[in-house]
């Protein structure tokens, strides 16, 4: 059996992908610029502003964990790892 659930981070009955604000901040997703850098979110391939590419970043956020690191945690012990876990 196949089912398909679809994400609404902030609960206002919107699912994300249809959501012009999926996080529910009052700003619209296509003008969020969570790093400050005057680059939107969606334009921009250096999230921590460190100069590298975050394709190419091996901790593309700078929180000092890499990111082959963070794809595996598993907070909950379900043996999904967090990235892959639906909220």
């Amino acid at each position: 059996m196949f089912s398909c659930r679809y994400e609404d981070q902030d609960g206002d009955g919107i699912v994300d992908y249809l959501d012009l604000d999926d996080d529910g901040d009052g700003i619209p997703d296509d003008q969020e610029d969570a790093d400050g850098d005057g680059v939107p979110d969606h334009l921009d391939d250096d999230d921590d502003n460190d100069g590298v590419p975050d394709h190419l970043d091996d901790d593309d956020d700078g929180d000092g964990i890499p990111d082959k690191e963070e794809d595996k945690k598993d907070s909950d012990g379900d043996g999904i790892p967090d990235a892959h876990e639906e909220l």
